[in-house]
C-alpha cells in the first residue's frame, strides 16, 4: 500500500469496549489508514502511545461492570474523542451511535462499523430478562439503528449476511472482512510430530463461545487446551485438569502459542449472530498454518471444509468435538497438511489486504464529498 501525499485528513476511530490492540480496530483498519496517508487517531480504553503511525489515546482501563462500561466510561470515551474534532468519525459500537449523530450534526463525516448483528444478538443476552423483553428491546434498538444508519455517511459491514441486514436501512454499506493481515500471523511450518499435543482457542471466552463444550471435549484426551482470552465471569471454572485458561495475551503470545499447537478450535453456538459470521480467529489459524476444529455451519463450511484445512463438527456434539481433536493429535501428518492447505487459502482469497483497499476506497469516496 503506498502512502501518498496530500494534505493529511484527520480521523478518529472510537470505541468504548475494545481495546487499544483489538485486532479489527487498531493492527487492521488504523494502521492501514495511516499507511495511507491519513491522520489517524484511536481513543480507546487503556494506555496512550504511538504505535505504526496511530496516536492511540488511552481513556484508562475500562470498569469491570457492565453498567460502568456504558455509563460514565463511555461518556469519557466521547468526550476525548469530541475534542480531537477529527474530520471523520468512526465508531465500533451500537452504544455511540448518538454520539455518531451529535457528529453528523456538527458537521463531520460519520461510519459506523458494525461488527456483529446486533438485533439478533440482543435476543440472546439473558441478562435484559425473558425472551419477550428481549424481542421488545432488540425490535426498538433496531428502529433506532435504521434512524442513524440513514443519516451517517456509511456503515461498514464484516460479511455478507450484514449487506443483508443493512440493505434499504443505510446510506451506504460496505462489505470490509476480518481477513488476517500476514504482517502479524506468523506461519508455523515445524514437524508437527515434535510438537506437544496441544489444541488451543484464541478469543472471548463465553458459553455461546463454546467453552464449555471445548473443555468437556478435552476429557479423556491425551493432550491439553489453551484458551486466551478475557472470560465472563464464573467461567474460570473450566481451567482445570487438561484445560487451561490463560487470560488475555498480546500479538507476539499467541503467534507462539499458535506455533506451539496441533489445531485451532471455534466452536461457536448456532445463535443468529454467529451461524453466517466470519470469526477472524479461524482465518488467524489458517494464516499461522494450524488446522481448524470449528461448528459446522455452512459458512465456516465453505471457508474450512472447502479448503480443505480442518474439520467441521456439530457445536453442542462433544463426541464429534473429542473425535476431531484425537483424530489430529494422532495423525500430525494430516494436522500439517490441513494447516498448510489453510495458509494457502489465506494466501490466494483471505487476506487483509484486499479488504484494507475497500476500506480506503470508502474514505476517499468520503473525502470527495467536500
Amino acid at each position: 500500500m503506498t502512502k501518498i501525499c496530500h494534505v493529511m485528513t484527520k480521523i478518529c476511530h472510537v470505541t468504548h469496549l475494545h481495546s487499544t490492540t483489538d485486532t479489527r480496530i487498531f493492527l487492521h483498519e488504523c494502521r492501514s489508514l495511516a499507511k495511507a496517508g491519513y491522520d489517524t487517531y484511536l481513543v480507546a480504553p487503556g494506555n496512550s502511545r504511538e504505535d505504526h503511525g496511530v496516536h492511540i489515546i488511552g481513556c484508562g482501563e475500562s470498569p469491570a461492570t457492565r453498567w460502568g462500561r456504558f455509563g460514565s466510561f463511555r461518556r469519557r470515551v466521547c468526550k476525548v474523542a469530541r475534542e480531537l474534532d477529527a474530520d471523520i468519525y468512526h465508531i465500533h459500537n451500537p452504544l455511540l451511535l448518538p454520539f455518531a449523530l451529535e457528529m453528523k450534526r456538527a458537521g463531520r463525516h460519520v461510519i459506523f462499523d458494525s461488527h456483529e448483528d446486533v438485533p439478533g444478538q440482543i435476543l440472546d443476552k439473558t441478562y435484559l430478562g425473558p425472551l419477550f423483553i428481549r424481542k421488545i428491546v432488540s425490535k426498538i434498538y433496531r428502529a433506532y439503528e435504521t434512524y442513524a444508519s440513514r443519516r451517517i455517511d456509511s456503515v461498514i459491514v464484516t460479511d455478507i449476511h450484514g449487506i443483508r441486514i443493512f440493505e434499504g436501512r443505510a446510506a451506504s454499506v460496505v462489505y470490509v472482512d476480518n481477513f488476517p493481515d500476514l504482517e502479524d500471523i506468523r506461519f508455523h511450518d515445524g514437524d508437527f510430530r515434535e510438537r506437544e499435543p496441544i489444541v488451543c482457542y484464541v478469543g472471548g471466552i463465553t458459553r455461546i463461545r463454546g467453552i464449555a463444550e471445548m473443555a468437556k471435549a478435552m476429557e479423556g484426551v491425551d493432550g491439553k487446551l489453551i484458551a486466551a482470552g478475557s472470560a465472563d465471569a464464573g467461567l474460570e471454572k473450566f481451567s482445570h485438569g487438561n484445560v487451561e485458561l490463560i487470560g488475555k495475551i498480546n500479538r507476539d503470545e499467541v503467534n507462539e502459542l499458535y506455533g506451539k499447537s496441533v489445531a485451532g478450535l471455534c466452536i461457536l453456538h448456532p445463535v443468529e449472530n454467529y451461524i453466517e459470521a466470519h470469526p477472524i480467529k479461524v482465518f488467524e489459524y489458517m494464516a499461522a498454518g494450524l488446522p481448524v476444529i470449528c461448528s459446522d455451519f455452512p459458512v465456516l463450511k465453505k471457508f474450512v471444509e472447502g479448503s480443505n484445512a480442518g474439520i467441521c463438527v456439530p457445536a453442542f456434539d462433544v463426541d464429534a468435538i473429542r473425535s476431531a481433536i484425537v483424530k489430529l493429535l494422532n495423525d500430525r501428518d494430516l494436522a500439517r497438511r490441513m494447516g498448510l492447505n489453510g495458509r494457502r487459502a489465506v494466501e490466494e482469497k483471505y487476506l487483509w489486504q484486499n479488504e484494507a483497499a475497500k476500506l480506503i476506497g470508502l474514505y476517499r469516496k468520503i473525502e470527495a464529498q467536500e
